[in-house]
Parts: structure tokens; sequence; C-alpha cells
């Protein structure tokens, strides 16, 4: 996944690479729920983060996608979204998740979320998720509020007076 180039405003023709603090292999470990479920993440960037999730594996027993499952791929995308945003060496901290479900998810192949700040502050972070169907039917909207704590970058001690 190649790493989108913004513009930082310091200097004007000046690009900054965007570093995300995490990769590909950091997403995809065994020991992961996103892994068991099959979520891919499939682009990011600090505006939008897109990811999606099989029908196959994540059923509920009337045969539709199971109602936990588009909320872990809320929850996955929006805290993403925060760790982007809370930076390297910075942590996040999940707050509330709501998911409201708007139709069933049926069929083969798989869901995608699409990520989006709703609010970014200095301590805590909002997002809207929306997750639609192969067809691009809206089947759930979830939003999820996180907590940031940032790396915070000491300034050198002062001398001390002898």
């Amino acid at each position: 996944m190649s790493a989108p180039v913004e513009q930082t405003g310091e200097q004007p023709g000046q690009e900054a690479v965007f570093e995300a603090p995490f990769d590909m292999e950091t997403l995809t470990r065994p020991d992961l729920l996103t892994t068991s479920l099959g979520i891919v993440v499939e682009d990011w960037n600090p505006e939008r983060i897109v990811g999606s999730l099989p029908l196959d594996r994540n059923r509920q027993y009337y045969g539709f996608l199971h109602g936990g499952a588009s909320a872990a791929l809320v929850e996955t995308l929006g805290s993403l979204a925060a760790v982007l945003e809370a930076g390297v060496g910075g942590m996040v901290l999940g707050q509330e998740l709501s998911v409201t479900h708007h139709r069933a998810a049926r069929g083969s192949g798989s869901v995608t979320g699409i990520c989006t700040p709703l609010f970014v502050g200095t301590s805590v972070a909002t997002y809207e998720v929306t997750v639609h169907d192969q067809r691009e039917r809206r089947i759930a909207t979830g939003r999820i509020t996180c907590q940031l704590r940032r790396r915070s970058v000491r300034s050198p001690e002062p001398e001390k007076k002898v």
C-alpha cells in the first residue's frame, strides 16, 4: 500500500510524505479479530479509510451478515483512523461505538466500510463509518469516538545551576 502525499503548508511547493504507524503485516497478524473475521483494510490516509468484510463466515442463523461483524468492521476502521491521528508512538482508547443497521446484507461477496472523520480534536476524535453491500446500498452506519493519547515530545531539560 503506497502512502499518499500531502501538502505540509510550511513551505510552498514542498511536500511531506504521510507515514502510517502501521503496515499491512501488522494488520494481518493471525492473533487479531480482524484476521479471524477476514477484514481487509484496502486504503488508508488521514481523511479516509476503506476496508471490506466477507459475508462468508460472518453470518447469523438467518443467513444475513451478523450485526456484530458489522460493528467489528466499524470499530476496526474507526480505531485505525484514530491511530493515524494519534501518530507514531501515540495510543488510542475506545470510548463509544454505535451502529445502526438499515438493511440485511445477504448473498455472497463482501461489504465495504468507508470511514471519515466527523470531529478531530486534541484528545478526542469521532468518525463515521458507512457500510455498503456490493450493490452500493447502505446497510449500516456507525459512529465511533476514541480518546487520543498523542506521543508527547519532551523539550530538553533546563540546565541546573550550580
